[in-house]
């Protein structure tokens, strides 16, 4: 019996260990023009582990941990023949890993740069360089340029560079494009002035900078910065590439200093549908479709060199690559200047090398690396893994069965009280709602539990428009020290007027909403001026209940008493949910996202114990990641810091169209008419008309009520010129 035991235990890790193989995400890169690959994977220990293999022998030659987080992101290149990964630790400290074709890794961050929030939104990879943006942990903004398998980090705060204390720092948008000469970011100044740095450093290894004049609009001075960048750094402007944003999508030239596109791109084939992958200072690769329906012809691609204007046919190795690949961002070619190795990495899917001069190429998939794995000793049943099963226990193969009975009589004692815990757990849980609130007192009680102090905490929080407080007892580990200030979540029983903090596992079946619908607006309190526009208190009536709610009303725009409108209550908070002819709106038209804070400004507005902060956050959906910016009206004492992740609730429609439009062209616009329908939450519904070059646009959306727009306003847009159609990039006061 005991023999049976031993036999199944070791098919069954014999099976998991091939199930994990199946089941295990990694990217692979090839080195060594082809002949070796690394596979890149997460461990439980280290975040992500590298492997080196041998392509012609499928040996394993060299293991390489690469510290990362919980997220597993990885951004990568290619520098001096090195494959250059970066990753970000669980200590926020970022991880540059150069490793050369025999698997030695050189570390080219020594933790001194410290990054918050995602990777991608702070590493840039730009034409075979890579420009990190971020702030020390003094809040000093920094630009960062690895380049050769050298970093340089430069501080902006440094005597002489920017007339004002820098204070934050973000991407100009469509700067790391084909269709721009210099990848710039724009820097706020602590004297409320802008200015523009150049992400590409200068041969003294700092950044070139532009500082906005009075008379300048952000998007003129972002043109005056960019010429001079270009102009510094020898870059031009003209000659540049854009794909045209209209049907079939072929490549044209573009002149950045006029934003007039030209001709087509005269390739030895027409490329219809293009995708373009900028890959050092002077080469750009080019790949799209036969036909102007890809769906009708095959993929072919063109290494381009801007200098010399030749065509290098590639169709070899990128014909391989399905045309829906070309257009995720997690497809990703290489090729240094100079080299005659052009590689890419399809993350999840495949990898592949071509050499331009003799057409050689080879490309390695999930699948087939699998197969590698696989067939190897210690992967599937044979005397060899079998011995190296009975090498993990050797005494615990024979104590097994002790350990077995042990676990069993454990068991068996207490079978029967976690199921009790956890019905007892639910029903508390089902008299309370979900509450986020913040811990403003502890004391000690003078208990051990386990060795662990038992603490009283104070939670202040809200509760259908109130602030309350509650004492809540939990033991607190040494290892997870909680503090003052801290933001938890809580069940609160309003009848017992008792709490409970809440555990990761309680919040999903905790996070319901309820509508009110049919609130009638009674009466309306001004409670100053924010920007352009006002701060009031809403005050409604519903089945017989008031509901007092903050708003900032835009300018242009007005809420009126006898207008009906449909709350929303989450968490004990009550906030608009529509307002006017919108007031009907159905939540299934509205998707649930996340979104990382990258920036808050607070204003000093505070409405029933309420503080205005405007956010500026990421939106993740799926593979977008969209940038908005969003006022609310925030409980104080309740902690939101840059790096934080928060619910964001978005219309179905405007986000498609969002994204839909960021794809096409981005321009400067002049506002000819404003007129509003109701608000999608608090934010006004919007009907824009706006002239640029004489054509008219027109942008339907909900807009920022802090900043609002009126005729006038020289707003940055992206638009669509065949259907008319524009969003709102960035507003005129910003």
């Amino acid at each position: 019996m005991l023999s049976f035991m031993v036999w199944n235990d070791y098919s069954s890790r014999i099976e998991d260990s091939a199930k994990q193989l199946a089941a295990s995400d990694r990217s692979l890169f090839f080195l060594d023009g082809g002949s070796k690959v690394m596979s890149v994977e997460e461990d439980d220990d280290t975040g992500l582990r590298g492997e080196l293999y041998d392509v012609k022998t499928q040996q394993l030659l060299k293991k390489v941990p690469l510290r990362s987080n919980l997220h597993g992101q990885l951004v990568s290149t290619y520098q001096n023949g090195r494959l250059i990964l970066v990753t970000l630790d669980d200590s926020d400290q970022l991880n540059i890993h150069a490793i050369d074709s025999e698997g030695g890794v050189k570390e080219l961050v020594q933790k001194t740069v410290e990054l918050s929030g995602f990777l991608d939104s702070s590493v840039h990879p730009w034409r075979g360089k890579l420009i990190v943006s971020g702030e020390t942990n003094g809040s000093v903004p920094f630009i960062a340029q690895v380049e050769k398998g050298k970093l340089q980090k430069v501080n902006l705060d440094q005597p002489k560079l920017l007339p004002s204390r820098p204070t934050f720092i973000r991407e100009v948008t469509g700067s790391f494009e084909s269709d721009a000469a210099v990848p710039m970011f724009e820097v706020d100044l602590h004297d409320d002035r802008n200015a523009f740095v150049s992400g590409w450093l200068n041969p003294q290894n700092t950044p070139l900078t532009y500082v906005q004049k009075d008379n300048e609009t952000s998007f003129d001075a972002k043109d005056h910065a960019a010429r001079q960048f270009a102009a510094q750094l020898g870059r031009t402007e003209a000659g540049l590439l854009q794909v045209d944003s209209s049907y079939p999508k072929q490549v044209r030239y573009y002149d950045a200093a006029t934003k007039k596109t030209g001709s087509v791109l005269p390739t030895p084939m027409p490329v219809y549908q293009a995708q373009l992958y900028p890959l050092n200072d002077r080469e750009t690769l080019i790949a799209g479709s036969t036909t102007k329906d890809e769906a009708e012809g095959h993929v072919l691609g063109y290494l381009y060199d801007e200098k010399t204007k030749q065509f290098t046919d590639v169709s070899a190795i990128v014909s391989l690559i399905p045309y829906e690949d070309l257009k995720s961002d997690r497809l990703h070619f290489y090729k240094e200047a100079g080299s005659s190795v052009l590689l890419y990495s399809n993350a999840e899917a495949s990898a592949g090398w071509m050499n331009i001069r003799d057409g050689s190429l080879n490309l390695l998939n999930n699948q087939t690396f699998q197969q590698w794995l696989a067939a190897k000793d210690e992967n599937r049943k044979s005397v060899q893994s079998f011995m190296a099963y009975l090498k993990q226990g050797d005494a615990v193969v024979i104590n097994w069965a002790i350990w077995v009975l042990i676990a069993v009589l454990v068991f068996g004692s207490w079978a029967i009280l976690p199921p009790l815990l956890r019905a007892s757990r639910k029903r508390r849980l089902d008299r309370g709602v979900t509450i986020p609130g913040t811990i403003t007192n502890m004391s000690e009680t003078g208990t051990l539990v386990n060795n662990q102090p038992l603490v009283r905490l104070t939670v202040r929080f809200q509760d259908e428009g109130r602030t309350k407080e509650v004492a809540i007892s939990k033991v607190v580990s040494y290892l997870n020290p909680v503090h003052v200030g801290d933001s938890v979540m809580i069940s609160y029983d309003r009848r017992k007027n008792k709490a409970m903090f809440l555990t990761s596992a309680d919040l999903p079946e905790q996070a319901e909403h309820v509508i009110i619908g049919q609130a009638v607006l009674k009466r309306i309190d001004f409670c100053g001026n924010v920007n352009r526009g006002s701060a009031l208190l809403l005050h409604f009536e519903a089945g017989g209940k008031p509901y007092s709610i903050p708003v900032v009303q835009a300018a242009g725009f007005e809420y009126r008493t006898g207008e009906t409108a449909a709350l929303i209550q989450v968490g004990g908070l009550t906030r608009l949910y529509a307002y006017g002819s919108q007031a009907n709106l159905n939540g299934s038209d509205r998707l649930n996202l996340e979104g990382e804070v990258i920036r808050i400004q607070p204003f000093e507005v505070t409405i029933n114990d309420r503080q205005l902060l405007l956010f500026e956050t990421l939106i993740s959906h799926g593979r977008e990641r969209l940038r908005k910016v969003n006022s609310q009206f925030v409980p104080r004492g309740l902690s939101v810091q840059v790096g934080n992740i928060i619910p964001a609730s978005v219309k179905k429609e405007e986000l498609d169209k969002e994204i839909r439009l960021l794809q096409g062209k981005q321009g400067s616009g002049k506002v000819t008419s404003v007129s509003y329908s109701g608000t999608n939450g608090d934010r006004p519904l919007a009907r824009i008309t706006v002239e640029r070059n004489g054509e008219e646009y027109y942008i339907e959306q909900s807009v920022e009520p802090v900043y609002g727009v009126e005729t006038g306003d020289e707003l940055w847009i992206a638009y669509d010129e065949h259907s008319r159609e524009a969003i709102i990039i960035q507003y005129a006061v910003a």
